[in-house]
Protein backbone atom coordinates (compact mmCIF):
# COMPACT_ATOMS: atom_id res chain seq x y z
CA UNK A 1 0.00 0.00 0.00
CA UNK A 2 1.54 3.73 -1.03
CA UNK A 3 2.43 5.46 1.79
CA UNK A 4 -0.37 8.52 2.05
CA UNK A 5 1.70 10.22 4.20
CA UNK A 6 4.73 10.76 1.63
CA UNK A 7 6.43 13.92 0.56
CA UNK A 8 7.18 13.54 -3.02
CA UNK A 9 10.21 14.60 -5.13
CA UNK A 10 8.15 17.74 -6.25
CA UNK A 11 7.16 19.11 -3.01
CA UNK A 12 10.67 19.58 -1.90
CA UNK A 13 13.04 22.60 -2.96
CA UNK A 14 16.39 22.21 -4.96
CA UNK A 15 17.99 22.84 -1.81
CA UNK A 16 16.94 19.70 -0.30
CA UNK A 17 18.83 17.79 -2.80
CA UNK A 18 21.89 19.86 -2.36
CA UNK A 19 21.75 18.88 1.59
CA UNK A 20 19.86 15.19 1.26
CA UNK A 21 22.34 14.43 3.79
CA UNK A 22 22.78 17.11 6.25
CA UNK A 23 26.02 17.78 8.71
CA UNK A 24 24.47 17.46 11.94
CA UNK A 25 27.32 17.60 14.92
CA UNK A 26 26.94 15.17 18.01
CA UNK A 27 25.47 17.65 20.22
CA UNK A 28 26.21 19.57 23.81
CA UNK A 29 23.90 18.64 26.12
CA UNK A 30 24.29 15.62 28.29
CA UNK A 31 20.61 15.49 29.63
CA UNK A 32 17.41 16.86 27.94
CA UNK A 33 16.38 20.51 28.98
CA UNK A 34 13.02 19.29 31.05
CA UNK A 35 9.95 21.59 31.58
CA UNK A 36 8.07 20.96 34.97
CA UNK A 37 4.80 21.49 35.22
CA UNK A 38 3.85 21.52 38.67
CA UNK A 39 1.01 19.86 40.20
CA UNK A 40 -1.64 21.91 42.18
CA UNK A 41 -1.63 19.40 45.48
CA UNK A 42 2.06 18.80 46.29
CA UNK A 43 2.17 14.95 47.57
CA UNK A 44 -0.29 13.45 45.06
CA UNK A 45 0.38 9.69 44.35
CA UNK A 46 -0.28 9.28 41.19
CA UNK A 47 3.33 8.92 39.18
CA UNK A 48 4.77 12.18 37.12
CA UNK A 49 3.69 11.76 33.57
CA UNK A 50 7.32 11.64 31.94
CA UNK A 51 6.90 13.06 27.89
CA UNK A 52 10.05 12.97 26.02
CA UNK A 53 9.76 15.39 22.89
CA UNK A 54 12.35 14.52 19.75
CA UNK A 55 13.03 18.43 18.80
CA UNK A 56 15.94 20.29 17.30
CA UNK A 57 16.21 24.00 17.48
CA UNK A 58 14.53 24.31 14.00
CA UNK A 59 11.48 23.19 15.18
CA UNK A 60 10.73 26.05 18.19
CA UNK A 61 7.32 26.83 16.77
CA UNK A 62 6.12 22.90 16.86
CA UNK A 63 7.74 22.87 20.38
CA UNK A 64 6.33 25.74 22.03
CA UNK A 65 2.57 24.45 20.70
CA UNK A 66 3.29 20.81 22.11
CA UNK A 67 3.90 22.14 25.52
CA UNK A 68 0.77 24.42 24.99
CA UNK A 69 -1.26 21.82 24.24
CA UNK A 70 -0.14 19.52 26.88
CA UNK A 71 -0.75 22.52 29.30
CA UNK A 72 -4.34 22.61 27.90
CA UNK A 73 -5.44 19.53 28.55
CA UNK A 74 -3.75 17.94 31.13
CA UNK A 75 -4.76 17.42 34.65
CA UNK A 76 -3.70 20.20 37.31
CA UNK A 77 -3.20 18.09 40.52
CA UNK A 78 -0.51 15.92 38.79
CA UNK A 79 2.81 16.45 38.05
CA UNK A 80 4.39 16.09 34.07
CA UNK A 81 7.52 16.22 33.51
CA UNK A 82 8.03 16.90 29.32
CA UNK A 83 12.37 16.59 28.26
CA UNK A 84 13.17 18.24 25.66
CA UNK A 85 15.20 15.64 23.45
CA UNK A 86 17.70 18.42 21.30
CA UNK A 87 21.22 18.46 20.13
CA UNK A 88 22.03 15.55 22.78
CA UNK A 89 25.69 14.65 23.43
CA UNK A 90 28.13 12.13 22.58
CA UNK A 91 25.23 10.31 19.41
CA UNK A 92 25.90 10.19 15.85
CA UNK A 93 23.53 11.52 13.54
CA UNK A 94 24.60 10.73 10.53
CA UNK A 95 21.93 9.82 7.95
CA UNK A 96 19.05 10.51 10.67
CA UNK A 97 16.38 12.34 8.61
CA UNK A 98 15.51 14.64 11.27
CA UNK A 99 18.18 16.02 14.11
CA UNK A 100 16.28 13.89 16.60
CA UNK A 101 14.94 10.71 14.75
CA UNK A 102 16.86 7.74 16.71
CA UNK A 103 16.54 9.76 20.21
CA UNK A 104 13.57 8.16 21.10
CA UNK A 105 15.87 4.66 21.37
CA UNK A 106 17.76 6.26 24.20
CA UNK A 107 14.48 7.04 26.28
CA UNK A 108 15.11 4.04 28.80
CA UNK A 109 18.50 5.06 29.74
CA UNK A 110 17.55 9.02 29.80
CA UNK A 111 14.83 7.89 32.28
CA UNK A 112 17.48 6.39 34.76
CA UNK A 113 15.80 2.58 33.59
CA UNK A 114 12.99 2.69 35.77
CA UNK A 115 8.63 3.95 35.56
CA UNK A 116 7.02 4.73 32.26
CA UNK A 117 7.17 7.76 29.80
CA UNK A 118 5.24 8.46 26.78
CA UNK A 119 7.34 9.23 23.61
CA UNK A 120 6.29 12.35 21.02
CA UNK A 121 8.21 13.66 17.70
CA UNK A 122 7.83 17.19 17.70
CA UNK A 123 5.16 17.64 14.92
CA UNK A 124 2.08 16.49 17.22
CA UNK A 125 -0.62 18.18 19.92
CA UNK A 126 -2.81 16.74 22.43
CA UNK A 127 -6.04 17.17 22.21
CA UNK A 128 -6.86 14.80 25.49
CA UNK A 129 -4.83 14.71 28.77
CA UNK A 130 -1.81 12.34 27.60
CA UNK A 131 -2.16 10.79 31.39
CA UNK A 132 -4.43 8.99 30.09
CA UNK A 133 -1.80 6.99 27.79
CA UNK A 134 0.72 7.49 30.83
CA UNK A 135 -1.76 5.30 32.76
CA UNK A 136 -2.89 2.67 30.09
CA UNK A 137 -2.69 -1.15 31.12
CA UNK A 138 0.72 -2.55 29.50
CA UNK A 139 -0.01 -5.90 30.42
CA UNK A 140 3.72 -6.61 30.71
CA UNK A 141 4.95 -5.17 27.09
CA UNK A 142 7.57 -3.37 26.82
CA UNK A 143 6.01 -0.96 23.95
CA UNK A 144 2.57 0.20 23.06
CA UNK A 145 2.15 2.13 19.80
CA UNK A 146 -0.40 2.05 16.84
CA UNK A 147 1.50 -0.84 15.24
CA UNK A 148 5.11 -2.14 15.85
CA UNK A 149 6.63 -0.05 13.03
CA UNK A 150 5.26 3.17 13.36
CA UNK A 151 6.64 4.23 16.99
CA UNK A 152 6.31 8.10 16.76
CA UNK A 153 3.99 8.03 19.50
CA UNK A 154 4.91 4.75 22.09
CA UNK A 155 4.52 4.20 25.50
CA UNK A 156 7.39 3.02 27.15
CA UNK A 157 8.07 0.63 29.91
CA UNK A 158 11.86 1.76 30.76
CA UNK A 159 12.67 -1.08 33.36
CA UNK A 160 11.77 -3.62 30.45
CA UNK A 161 13.54 -1.58 27.55
CA UNK A 162 16.56 -0.38 29.29
CA UNK A 163 18.06 -4.01 27.84
CA UNK A 164 17.18 -3.77 24.68
CA UNK A 165 17.14 -0.12 23.98
CA UNK A 166 21.23 0.64 25.09
CA UNK A 167 22.57 4.17 25.02
CA UNK A 168 25.44 2.06 23.32
CA UNK A 169 23.68 1.09 20.80
CA UNK A 170 22.00 4.54 20.35
CA UNK A 171 25.71 6.15 20.39
CA UNK A 172 26.85 3.40 17.58
CA UNK A 173 24.34 4.56 14.85
CA UNK A 174 22.55 1.79 14.99
CA UNK A 175 18.95 1.96 12.59
CA UNK A 176 15.05 2.12 13.26
CA UNK A 177 15.15 -2.04 12.19
CA UNK A 178 17.54 -2.83 15.16
CA UNK A 179 15.43 -1.33 17.75
CA UNK A 180 12.14 -2.09 16.41
CA UNK A 181 13.23 -5.68 15.82
CA UNK A 182 14.51 -5.73 19.56
CA UNK A 183 11.02 -5.05 20.53
CA UNK A 184 9.22 -7.74 17.59
CA UNK A 185 11.27 -10.38 18.34
CA UNK A 186 11.05 -10.49 22.73
CA UNK A 187 7.36 -10.52 22.58
CA UNK A 188 7.46 -6.61 23.55
CA UNK A 189 5.25 -4.97 21.36
CA UNK A 190 1.53 -4.08 22.62
CA UNK A 191 -0.92 -1.99 20.18
CA UNK A 192 -2.34 1.24 21.50
CA UNK A 193 -5.57 2.57 20.02
CA UNK A 194 -5.40 4.59 16.91
CA UNK A 195 -6.50 8.22 18.57
CA UNK A 196 -3.09 8.79 19.94
CA UNK A 197 -1.75 9.01 16.93
CA UNK A 198 -4.25 9.97 14.99
CA UNK A 199 -1.97 10.63 11.55
CA UNK A 200 -3.10 14.38 9.79
CA UNK A 201 -6.70 13.27 10.93
CA UNK A 202 -7.08 9.76 10.65
CA UNK A 203 -9.97 10.04 12.93
CA UNK A 204 -12.67 12.36 13.70
CA UNK A 205 -11.40 15.29 15.94
CA UNK A 206 -13.71 15.03 18.74
CA UNK A 207 -12.40 11.15 19.32
CA UNK A 208 -8.50 12.34 18.52
CA UNK A 209 -6.43 12.18 21.50
CA UNK A 210 -2.96 13.21 19.72
CA UNK A 211 -3.28 14.88 16.86
CA UNK A 212 -0.12 14.10 14.37
CA UNK A 213 1.15 16.37 11.66
CA UNK A 214 2.49 13.67 9.66
CA UNK A 215 3.04 14.59 6.25
CA UNK A 216 5.77 17.05 6.34
CA UNK A 217 4.99 19.52 2.92
CA UNK A 218 1.79 20.30 5.12
CA UNK A 219 2.86 21.20 8.52
CA UNK A 220 1.13 23.84 9.56
CA UNK A 221 4.43 26.20 10.99
CA UNK A 222 6.33 25.50 7.67
CA UNK A 223 9.59 24.84 9.43
CA UNK A 224 11.72 24.78 6.26
CA UNK A 225 10.50 26.60 3.74
CA UNK A 226 14.13 26.88 2.13
CA UNK A 227 13.40 22.35 1.81
CA UNK A 228 10.02 22.06 1.22
CA UNK A 229 7.15 23.88 -0.65
CA UNK A 230 4.51 23.99 1.65
CA UNK A 231 0.46 23.11 1.08
CA UNK A 232 -1.95 23.78 3.39
CA UNK A 233 -3.23 21.08 5.92
CA UNK A 234 -7.18 20.47 6.77
CA UNK A 235 -6.43 20.52 10.27
CA UNK A 236 -4.06 23.66 10.73
CA UNK A 237 -5.95 25.76 11.84
CA UNK A 238 -6.24 23.99 15.37
CA UNK A 239 -2.43 24.23 15.09
CA UNK A 240 -2.61 28.07 14.88
CA UNK A 241 -5.20 28.68 17.24
CA UNK A 242 -3.13 26.78 19.78
CA UNK A 243 0.11 29.01 19.13
CA UNK A 244 -2.63 32.31 19.13
CA UNK A 245 -3.67 30.90 22.75
CA UNK A 246 0.02 30.81 23.65
CA UNK A 247 0.67 33.82 22.55
CA UNK A 248 -2.06 35.80 24.00
CA UNK A 249 -1.06 34.19 27.08
CA UNK A 250 2.58 35.28 26.59
CA UNK A 251 3.57 31.86 27.42
CA UNK A 252 7.50 31.40 26.73
CA UNK A 253 9.06 27.99 27.69
CA UNK A 254 11.99 29.66 29.26
CA UNK A 255 11.74 32.69 31.44
CA UNK A 256 15.04 35.08 32.75
CA UNK A 257 14.02 33.64 36.32
CA UNK A 258 13.76 29.89 34.85
CA UNK A 259 15.87 29.95 31.94
CA UNK A 260 17.58 26.95 30.59
CA UNK A 261 19.70 24.15 32.32
CA UNK A 262 22.32 25.52 29.45
CA UNK A 263 22.28 29.19 30.09
CA UNK A 264 24.01 29.17 33.46
CA UNK A 265 26.43 27.35 31.94
CA UNK A 266 27.26 29.56 29.07
CA UNK A 267 27.13 32.92 30.72
CA UNK A 268 29.87 31.26 33.53
CA UNK A 269 31.71 30.40 30.11
CA UNK A 270 31.47 33.75 28.94
CA UNK A 271 32.70 35.28 31.73
CA UNK A 272 35.91 33.49 32.45
CA UNK A 273 36.58 34.30 28.62
CA UNK A 274 36.19 38.30 29.22
CA UNK A 275 38.10 38.27 32.24
CA UNK A 276 40.69 36.11 30.61
CA UNK A 277 41.43 33.35 32.45
CA UNK A 278 43.99 30.85 31.67
CA UNK A 279 41.37 28.35 29.83
CA UNK A 280 39.63 31.00 27.92
CA UNK A 281 43.22 32.29 26.51
CA UNK A 282 44.25 28.63 25.49
CA UNK A 283 41.22 28.25 23.54
CA UNK A 284 41.59 31.62 21.72
CA UNK A 285 45.39 32.10 21.70
CA UNK A 286 44.68 34.91 18.86
CA UNK A 287 42.46 36.45 20.50
CA UNK A 288 43.80 37.25 24.34
CA UNK A 289 40.86 40.10 24.68
CA UNK A 290 37.72 38.60 23.54
CA UNK A 291 34.16 40.58 23.54
CA UNK A 292 35.57 44.04 23.63
CA UNK A 293 32.26 45.04 21.64
CA UNK A 294 33.68 46.51 18.49
CA UNK A 295 30.91 44.30 16.60
CA UNK A 296 28.71 47.67 16.77
CA UNK A 297 30.72 50.09 14.43
CA UNK A 298 29.75 48.26 11.60
CA UNK A 299 26.03 49.12 12.36
CA UNK A 300 26.38 52.64 13.83
CA UNK A 301 25.26 54.19 10.53
CA UNK A 302 21.89 52.46 10.63
CA UNK A 303 21.22 52.83 13.84
CA UNK A 304 21.90 56.05 14.03
CA UNK A 305 18.82 56.60 10.78
CA UNK A 306 16.80 54.87 13.18
CA UNK A 307 17.55 57.40 15.87
CA UNK A 308 16.80 59.84 13.52
CA UNK A 309 13.90 58.83 12.53
CA UNK A 310 12.27 57.82 15.82
CA UNK A 311 13.32 60.88 18.38
CA UNK A 312 15.22 58.81 20.39
CA UNK A 313 17.59 59.86 23.27
CA UNK A 314 18.25 57.09 25.11
CA UNK A 315 19.07 53.91 24.25
CA UNK A 316 20.10 50.21 26.26
CA UNK A 317 23.40 47.85 24.04
CA UNK A 318 21.97 44.71 25.29
CA UNK A 319 24.93 42.72 25.21
CA UNK A 320 27.67 45.75 25.09
CA UNK A 321 30.46 43.68 25.14
CA UNK A 322 32.98 45.81 27.16
CA UNK A 323 32.03 48.63 24.99
CA UNK A 324 34.44 49.71 23.32
CA UNK A 325 33.29 51.32 19.99
CA UNK A 326 31.43 53.88 23.09
CA UNK A 327 33.47 56.62 24.88
CA UNK A 328 32.62 58.08 28.57
CA UNK A 329 31.07 60.87 28.97
CA UNK A 330 32.19 63.64 30.89
CA UNK A 331 31.91 63.49 34.73
CA UNK A 332 30.56 59.58 34.15
CA UNK A 333 32.14 56.94 36.54
CA UNK A 334 34.13 54.66 34.54
CA UNK A 335 33.17 51.72 36.20
CA UNK A 336 29.10 52.40 36.04
CA UNK A 337 27.24 51.59 32.72
CA UNK A 338 26.35 54.73 31.09
CA UNK A 339 28.21 55.28 27.88
CA UNK A 340 28.53 57.91 24.22
CA UNK A 341 28.83 57.39 20.85
CA UNK A 342 30.34 59.58 18.36
CA UNK A 343 27.95 59.43 16.16
CA UNK A 344 24.91 59.82 18.14
CA UNK A 345 25.92 62.83 20.41
CA UNK A 346 23.11 63.89 21.59
CA UNK A 347 21.91 60.47 22.84
CA UNK A 348 23.06 58.50 26.39
CA UNK A 349 23.56 54.62 25.96
CA UNK A 350 23.62 52.08 29.16
CA UNK A 351 25.43 49.30 28.51
CA UNK A 352 24.55 46.04 29.41
CA UNK A 353 26.65 42.94 29.57
CA UNK A 354 26.32 39.75 32.07
CA UNK A 355 29.29 38.77 31.73
CA UNK A 356 31.53 41.68 32.18
CA UNK A 357 30.71 43.26 36.08
CA UNK A 358 30.50 47.03 35.60
CA UNK A 359 27.67 46.24 32.82
CA UNK A 360 26.57 43.51 34.54
CA UNK A 361 22.98 44.89 35.97
CA UNK A 362 19.89 44.67 33.60
CA UNK A 363 17.84 47.78 33.72
CA UNK A 364 14.30 47.96 33.74
CA UNK A 365 14.00 50.93 31.35
CA UNK A 366 12.00 51.89 29.51
CA UNK A 367 14.80 53.14 26.50
CA UNK A 368 13.64 54.87 23.57
CA UNK A 369 15.60 52.01 21.85
CA UNK A 370 17.38 49.04 22.17
CA UNK A 371 20.15 47.47 20.35
CA UNK A 372 21.92 44.05 20.12
CA UNK A 373 24.83 43.36 17.90
CA UNK A 374 26.69 40.48 19.17
CA UNK A 375 24.23 38.52 21.35
CA UNK A 376 21.61 36.34 20.23
CA UNK A 377 23.83 33.39 18.47
CA UNK A 378 25.83 33.16 21.58
CA UNK A 379 22.33 31.96 23.88
CA UNK A 380 21.93 28.57 24.47
CA UNK A 381 18.68 27.63 21.63
CA UNK A 382 15.83 27.65 23.92
CA UNK A 383 16.57 31.34 25.63
CA UNK A 384 16.45 33.28 22.33
CA UNK A 385 12.87 34.04 22.53
CA UNK A 386 12.89 35.08 26.33
CA UNK A 387 15.59 37.33 25.56
CA UNK A 388 14.31 38.38 22.65
CA UNK A 389 11.06 39.13 25.09
CA UNK A 390 13.55 41.42 27.52
CA UNK A 391 14.60 43.47 24.40
CA UNK A 392 11.55 44.27 23.52
CA UNK A 393 9.96 44.94 26.48
CA UNK A 394 12.21 47.65 27.43
CA UNK A 395 11.75 49.32 23.95
CA UNK A 396 9.09 51.99 23.39
CA UNK A 397 10.36 53.02 19.56
CA UNK A 398 12.83 50.97 17.97
CA UNK A 399 14.67 47.44 18.28
CA UNK A 400 17.60 46.85 15.77
CA UNK A 401 19.28 43.39 16.26
CA UNK A 402 22.51 41.68 14.76
CA UNK A 403 22.14 37.43 14.41
CA UNK A 404 25.26 35.67 12.88
CA UNK A 405 24.32 32.46 10.95
CA UNK A 406 27.61 30.93 11.27
CA UNK A 407 30.73 29.41 13.28
CA UNK A 408 32.67 31.70 15.19
CA UNK A 409 36.25 32.29 14.99
CA UNK A 410 35.95 31.98 18.92
CA UNK A 411 35.37 28.63 20.75
CA UNK A 412 34.35 28.66 24.28
CA UNK A 413 36.85 27.30 27.67
CA UNK A 414 35.08 23.96 27.24
CA UNK A 415 36.04 23.65 23.45
CA UNK A 416 32.21 24.81 21.89
CA UNK A 417 32.30 27.24 19.25
CA UNK A 418 31.53 30.27 20.67
CA UNK A 419 28.29 30.64 18.65
CA UNK A 420 26.17 28.32 20.11
CA UNK A 421 22.90 29.11 18.17
CA UNK A 422 23.15 28.55 14.53
CA UNK A 423 20.12 29.21 12.28
CA UNK A 424 19.42 30.33 8.99
CA UNK A 425 18.01 33.63 8.12
CA UNK A 426 14.45 32.92 8.49
CA UNK A 427 14.42 30.65 11.57
CA UNK A 428 15.65 34.14 13.31
CA UNK A 429 12.45 35.79 11.13
CA UNK A 430 10.55 33.73 13.21
CA UNK A 431 11.84 34.33 16.66
CA UNK A 432 11.47 38.21 16.32
CA UNK A 433 8.41 38.13 14.46
CA UNK A 434 7.07 35.81 17.60
CA UNK A 435 8.40 38.45 19.89
CA UNK A 436 6.97 41.01 17.50
CA UNK A 437 3.46 40.25 17.78
CA UNK A 438 3.74 40.87 21.89
CA UNK A 439 4.65 44.69 21.16
CA UNK A 440 2.83 46.07 17.99
CA UNK A 441 3.76 49.62 18.63
CA UNK A 442 7.56 48.67 18.20
CA UNK A 443 9.40 49.23 14.80
CA UNK A 444 12.17 46.65 14.68
CA UNK A 445 14.80 45.47 11.96
CA UNK A 446 16.59 42.02 12.16
CA UNK A 447 20.06 41.86 10.66
CA UNK A 448 21.16 38.54 9.51
CA UNK A 449 24.46 38.09 8.69
CA UNK A 450 25.19 34.63 6.59
CA UNK A 451 28.80 33.96 4.73
CA UNK A 452 28.92 33.18 1.27
CA UNK A 453 31.04 31.68 -1.38
CA UNK A 454 34.55 31.75 -0.25
CA UNK A 455 33.76 32.86 2.65
CA UNK A 456 32.04 36.57 1.97
CA UNK A 457 29.49 37.70 4.33
CA UNK A 458 26.31 38.49 3.57
CA UNK A 459 23.22 40.44 4.80
CA UNK A 460 19.54 39.54 5.00
CA UNK A 461 17.79 42.79 6.30
CA UNK A 462 14.21 42.26 7.52
CA UNK A 463 12.01 45.03 9.72
CA UNK A 464 8.19 45.52 10.50
CA UNK A 465 6.14 45.54 7.71
CA UNK A 466 7.43 42.63 5.81
CA UNK A 467 5.67 39.74 4.87
CA UNK A 468 5.66 37.50 7.85
CA UNK A 469 7.22 34.03 8.36
CA UNK A 470 4.24 33.19 10.63
CA UNK A 471 1.43 32.57 8.20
Amino acid sequence: MANPYKTHWYNRRSAHWLRKAPERDAGTRDVPECIVLAASEPGADAPAVRIFLGTEPGQYRATRTFIWSVMKVRDPSRRYEIYLMSDLAGIDREGWKTGFTNYRYAIPHLAGGTGRAIYNDVDQIYLSDPAKLFDMAMNSKGVLAIDAHENSVMLIDCEVMATHWTLEDVQAGKKHAHFKGAVTDNGLFGPMPGTWNSRDGEYPIEDTDCLHYTTLHTQPWKPFPDLLKYDDNAFGDIWHKLEGEADAAGYLMFTRDEPSAESSELIGLYEQMHEGGADAANANPDVPNPFLGWSLSKHASAIRDLIKATGATRLLDYGAGKGASYTLPDGTDPEGAMRAHSEWPDVSIHCYDPGHPPFAELPEGPFDGVISTDVVEHLAPFDVAWTLDEIFARAERFVYVVAACYPAKKVLPNGRNAHSVIEPPYWWHQQIALTARRYPEVEWTLVCETRGPLGKKMRTIFSKGQASPLD
